[in-house]
């Protein structure tokens, strides 16, 4: 009776009587998949990988080599599948894509970025450093999502007036505006608290003048 050939059996026994390459070089850049990335790019990347490293000529060889590279969660997932469900690479692309397409995590959109409001209390600066650090985990937005956002997301009602008469046609443009306001109003809240220190200075001097006579 001819022995099992090692692997998983939901490959069919064709893949997992294929043997490596020689030389082969495994891919040692590829971290190992735990459903939280997209799976059909994670393959695509796994495949290239295991191309370079020699594998070449046969997708079934680098379709052997893929449990190494699966969490221990994924690995398990494989190895209970039905037998003889995997015969190609197309075959591969299906089942994991139909496995993990409701796992992985999905970059965030438009409407994630819209939620970004300004706080009360926070300043204008504040604010659009919190904003430009959620836009650099949203790469994908147009502009003009990025923009309508940041002004429906502001409690600043001149800078609100004063973008809705020159929209900006990107977000480096925003930004721009945003950070002359908010070096304006950095210098007025200066002013203002210089004006009320002398202003209680000069009341207190007053008073004192006047409990001395």
């Amino acid at each position: 009776m001819t022995p099992e050939p090692p692997g998983p059996h939901v490959f069919n026994r064709a893949i997992r009587n294929t043997p490596l390459p020689s030389p082969f070089r495994p891919p040692t850049c590829i971290a190992k998949y735990n459903g939280e990335t997209k799976p059909e790019l994670w393959l695509a990347d796994f495949r290239l990988a295991c191309q370079l490293g020699g594998a070449r000529g046969d997708d079934r060889a680098i379709i052997c080599q893929l449990p190494l590279f699966l969490s221990d969660t994924a690995c398990r997932w494989l190895e209970e599948l039905p037998a003889n469900q995997i015969h190609d690479w197309t075959d591969l692309v299906r089942v994991f894509e139909g496995n993990f397409k409701g796992t992985y995590i999905r970059p965030g959109n438009s409407w994630d970025l819209s939620k970004c409001k300004q706080k009360s209390g926070e300043t204008l600066r504040e604010y659009a450093r919190r904003f430009s650090k959620q836009c650099t985990e949203l790469p994908h937005i147009p502009n003009h999502d990025v923009i309508l956002a940041f002004v429906s997301g502001t409690a600043c009602k001149d800078l609100m007036r004063e973008l809705g008469r020159n929209r900006p046609q990107t977000v480096d443009e925003l930004m721009d505006v945003v950070a002359n306001y908010a070096a304006g109003e950095e210098a007025v809240g200066a002013f203002s608290t210089t004006r009320e220190v002398k202003t209680k200075h000069k009341w207190m001097t007053t008073r004192a003048l006047v409990e001395g006579l």
